[in-house]
């Protein structure tokens, strides 16, 4: 979020510094006419902040002590954050900045100006950049990147038109020698940094505020405030939804924003280069599930939201919904392990259902902080017994409310069940422990068999590069191909692929900031520095068998119920007799041993859909693997 309300108020830093500041009518320059009401409502903020970390300091030290405490050296570093209620304060600021102001104004700017048009202008703006890039080249003394950025320059302006195109990057294959007064400051020695978000300018340090200011003397659009105010608007416009999506499904966008920004600083003052190998393994086909998204970029806006509160959960729980016009049968929709109905995934999954005619109902899954903030109290998510009740609940209670406000006779039963990952796992446990007419059709995409050998995969993936010489360069490059291949996504292909031990790194660290968000809800943790340190150690098989099995054991479950409970095998006659259920699995998906994978396709024989590539979930993008899960899910005669 810093990215875009940086961009937005950076030409107010050139009006202060040159004295042109004027009445600007931004929100928080109201604020401080009234001086007292801004800082009555920071203190109270930061009274309520500064309490509410402290008095979850006891729930950390109740938590278990971490199998394998050196996990905590392959969490990806922040800076320090000694006032970190202060920035909290600061970051909520601008997200009610961003919710009130920007993110409206960037939803009509993108309805009424065409995508070709806004890009030409955000390579206008970058090319215009070009004296900061070449003054600060110049600065570090890197005399190669300040011939590189010239001759860009050269380029750009003219072939392609003022700036108007990127020939420079797209025919010549120049890349961007991108410096800023922040990086030079840093080559001349300043290291050290504390972490500031300052309202407006968002996330920085007091090394990179500095820098700033200066680089907003070497910007030429600063010469025109109001142009700047536009051209900076405009590149707003391309991270608006991504900003949003954070904000909706993170569980805390302030430490992401934090993390993002400390590894982005780090790597672009190290001029870091990624490792060019690559590798073709389960891992690095998985990395291809980032191509899975909606066909239509406007599906997951044109849902609705409902809200439902079965007995004994502490408050209503928000689920996305699609209806059609005509009568049709629910597909519930189940996205995998801690995800958020938000995700990208779930949405296309979603899109899918809704095309075959289905009215589409969709709730974050069991390990997500959404679900478990409204869940009965005490919950621990993962126990199969305690997460198909709730599920059923939900799914009852979503299917009255939608009679209820739209007729009996536009909802058609039974429903149909469809879901990835654990959200497949789901599936399979809710037709095996469902009488046989309870869905009409379901689909689960790439399951775990035993859920307890899934996890201990996981663990495992994070762990890759813990043993090697190189872990520190595998840790590095991995995240700088996370920053590169950003815009692979649309293209569906990696600008620089991944070696395996990046793949699996990344992977695992994916699941880890799940189960981190996992912890925290459950045991109602409030979010700072120390609780992340602590909960940041944990693994999965810490939270199954030093948190969970403690936790059921007051239950009077075993631990060898709690096994039993993972395992599939033991519900073998119910899954199997299910009608409708399909499967979708590849030969080498991580989540699967070779017995495991060799079971289900005894089972379920030709009711899999099968590919011999793609990992876990690293296929289902593939139009042809798309057009199967379709039929698969089909209820309506052709």
């Amino acid at each position: 979020m810093s990215v875009i309300i940086t961009r937005c108020f950076e030409p107010c830093i050139y009006l202060l510094f040159s004295g042109k500041m004027k009445g600007s009518g931004i929100l928080v320059f109201r604020y401080m006419k009234k001086p007292f009401t801004f800082i009555l409502l920071v203190a109270v903020s930061l009274q309520w902040i500064g309490c509410a970390a402290f008095s979850g300091s006891d729930r950390v030290e109740g938590l278990p002590e971490p199998s394998y405490p050196e996990d905590i050296e392959l969490m990806p570093g922040s800076l320090s954050d000694p006032i970190e209620p202060v920035n909290r304060v600061f970051f909520a600021v601008d997200e009610a900045l961003f919710t009130v102001v920007i993110e409206p104004a960037t939803k009509g700017y993108n309805a009424l100006v065409p995508s070709p048009c806004r890009k030409g202008i955000r390579h206008f703006r970058e090319n215009l950049f070009y004296p900061v890039r070449l003054g600060n080249n110049l600065l570090q003394g890197k005399w190669k990147n300040a011939g590189t950025e010239t001759k860009r320059f050269a380029i750009n302006t003219t072939i392609g038109v003022l700036g108007f195109s990127d020939p420079a990057t797209t025919k010549f294959d120049i890349p961007a020698a991108d410096e800023d007064l922040g990086q030079t400051l840093a080559e001349w020695g300043w290291e050290k940094q504390t972490f500031l978000y300052v309202p407006i300018l968002g996330a920085g340090s007091g090394r990179d505020y500095l820098g700033r200011g200066g680089d907003v003397f070497m910007d030429p659009a600063s010469l025109l405030p109001e142009a700047k105010v536009g051209l900076e608007f405009n590149l707003m416009s391309f991270d608006a939804k991504t900003t949003r999506e954070a904000l909706d499904t993170d569980f805390d966008p302030y430490t992401l924003n934090k993390m993002f920004y400390t590894q982005k600083r780090a790597l672009q003052v190290l001029d870091a280069q990624p490792n060019l190998k690559s590798e073709d393994s389960p891992q690095t086909q998985t990395m291809e599930a980032i191509f899975s998204m909606p066909d239509d970029s406007g599906f997951p806006n044109s849902g609705t939201e409902g809200e439902v509160q079965p007995e004994g959960f502490r408050k209503p729980l928000t689920y996305s919904r699609w209806m059609q016009p005509s009568p049709a049968p629910i597909a519930f929709v189940m996205p995998g392990l801690g995800g958020h109905r938000f995700s990208v995934r779930a949405m296309a999954l979603a899109e899918m259902a809704h095309l075959e005619g289905y009215h589409v109902v969709m709730f974050s899954n069991n390990l997500n902080w959404e679900f478990i903030r409204s869940a009965p109290a005490g919950y621990l998510p993962g126990y199969l017994d305690d997460d198909l009740k709730y599920i059923r609940q939900l799914q009852t209670a979503a299917e009255a409310q939608l009679k209820t406000a739209h007729g009996s006779d536009h909802i058609l039963g039974p429903p149909s069940v469809m879901g990835f990952s654990m959200g497949g796992w789901y599936t399979l446990n809710l037709c095996a422990t469902n009488p046989p007419e309870t869905y009409r059709k379901a689909l689960s995409i790439n399951p775990p068999l035993d859920l307890t050998n899934g996890l201990a995969a996981l663990d495992r993936l994070f762990r890759a590069p813990a043993d090697k010489p190189d872990r520190d360069a595998i840790m590095q490059s991995a995240i700088l191909k996370m920053l590169l291949n950003r815009e692979s996504v649309l293209e569906k292909k990696f600008k620089i692929p991944y070696t395996d031990a990046e793949a699996s790194y990344v992977i695992g660290l994916s699941y880890r900031f799940t189960l981190r968000q996992t912890i925290m809800a459950s045991h109602d943790i409030p979010r700072s520095r120390h609780a992340y340190r602590h909960v940041d150690a944990l693994s999965y098989d810490d939270y199954y068998n030093k948190i969970m099995a403690p936790r059921l054991a007051e239950r009077n479950i075993t631990a060898d119920d709690l096994a039993n409970s993972t395992n599939l095998r033991t519900r073998e006659a119910g899954v199997v007799a299910a009608p409708g259920l399909q499967l979708v699995l590849t030969s080498n998906d991580f989540l699967l041993t070779d017995g495991d994978l060799a079971w289900f396709r005894e089972k379920f024989g030709d009711r899999v859909i099968y590919d011999e590539k793609g990992g876990h979930m690293g296929q289902i993008w593939k139009p042809e693997v798309k057009a199967k899960m379709r039929a698969a899910i089909r209820w309506k005669a052709d």
